[in-house]
């Protein structure tokens, strides 16, 4: 192959196998999704499900602090676990940016670093880490919308003693899952697609490449937007295993 095409045969291969990552973890967030719908799932695939959801999202698999608020009343759980998620993102910034700055450093003599590449790595990392984290995003800004009805009134599923948009329930709708849908689960898919289609001629650049290229991975150039309808796919399926039991 090296012989056929010449040396940036190189550049092209590392691109196919960072396209064929891009969409196998695609492909298992939305089979892990898939296992939130309102079936009866066999063991095995559950089985199958979770361990998708672990392997592709920095999810709820991973991140589980209900040991940690048994204590606490169940609502009073869920709500703070709700405050936690919706700080994670910021949360994740701080470390990923922080991490990189002590590897320059400590190591930067060792790991060639400079402050071209320890930019270009580090905007990689957050890249990575939100595409990881959408899906759990999704999943939990929608939950607090769950609400069933029993005996002619709305009660969240996460506690059915807890009314829904009420009293308690309605100030965090506010506080924290409408700012989530607009930001979040809106807003990081509406933002990428912009930012891509306006780099469009910087999409092969290599410092553009490494610092986005996860975002249009795998599509051509005038579909580079493309990772925003699978993004509107992984809403709709966590949509559909929220509500679809009400």
């Amino acid at each position: 192959y090296l012989n056929q095409h010449g040396p940036h045969s190189i550049y092209g291969l590392l691109r196919q196998s960072d396209a064929v990552k891009k969409i196998i973890l695609n492909f298992m967030q939305i089979v892990s999704l898939a296992g939130g719908l309102p079936l009866q799932w066999p063991e095995n695939l559950e089985i199958m499900f979770a361990s998708f959801a672990t392997l592709s999202s920095a999810g709820s698999n991973l991140i589980i602090p209900d040991c940690e608020l048994t204590t606490m009343k169940t609502a009073d759980a869920f709500f703070m676990k709700q405050y936690f998620f919706a700080g994670i993102m910021p949360f994740l910034v701080f470390v990923v940016v922080l991490c990189w700055r002590l590897l320059y450093t400590c190591c930067k003599k060792s790991m060639s670093l400079t402050k071209k590449k320890l930019n270009d790595y580090t905007i990689l990392s957050l890249v990575l880490m939100t595409f990881l984290a959408y899906p759990m995003l999704t999943r939990l800004t929608l939950s607090t919308l769950k609400c069933p009805w029993v005996g002619g009134q709305m009660w969240l599923m996460a506690d059915l003693q807890e009314p829904c948009f009420q009293g308690r329930h309605m100030f965090h709708v506010l506080a924290l899952t409408v700012p989530q849908l607009i930001i979040y689960v809106l807003g990081l898919p509406l933002i990428s697609v912009i930012f891509i289609t306006r780099n469009i001629p910087n999409l092969h650049h290599k410092r553009f490449y490494t610092r986005y290229g996860l975002l249009y991975l795998g599509y051509k150039d005038e579909r580079a937007w493309w990772e925003g309808v699978v993004a509107i796919r992984k809403v709709a399926i966590v949509a559909i295993s929220t509500f679809g039991t009400l």
